[in-house]
């Protein structure tokens, strides 16, 4: 795949989220702007939350999440996760959430399990 038509896929991957994180109680979610070695992930308007999207066409998330953890930390949040975009799903709603181990135990404790 060329730069620019992996460039172009991958805002709009983060648009879909950004509309479906709007439709969902998000109002102020959007697309953030790189920032290279400080990359804080690819959504700001919520609060306290890193998130990372991914086109899934191909699967790497050792990777993506090692990214996530760099962006938590420079977006100096402790609760983070990465949507992925499975090939062949445009519709936000069907695709997949990961999140690192000890936030799923955090929110889930905070949520009283």
């Amino acid at each position: 795949m060329k730069p620019a038509t992996a460039k172009a896929k991958g805002a709009k991957t983060e648009q879909l989220w950004v509309d479906f994180l709007k439709a969902n109680g998000w109002p102020h979610a959007e697309r953030r702007h790189l920032a290279g070695v400080a990359d804080r992930g690819d959504i700001a308007g919520c609060p306290g939350v890193t998130v990372e999207v991914k086109s899934g066409a191909r699967i790497d998330l050792a990777t993506w999440m090692n990214e996530l953890e760099n962006e938590m930390n420079n977006d100096n949040t402790d609760v983070g996760y990465v949507a992925v975009r499975p090939k062949g799903r445009p519709n936000a709603g069907d695709w997949w959430c990961v999140i690192p181990a000890p936030v799923l135990v955090r929110l889930l404790k905070e949520a009283g399990w």
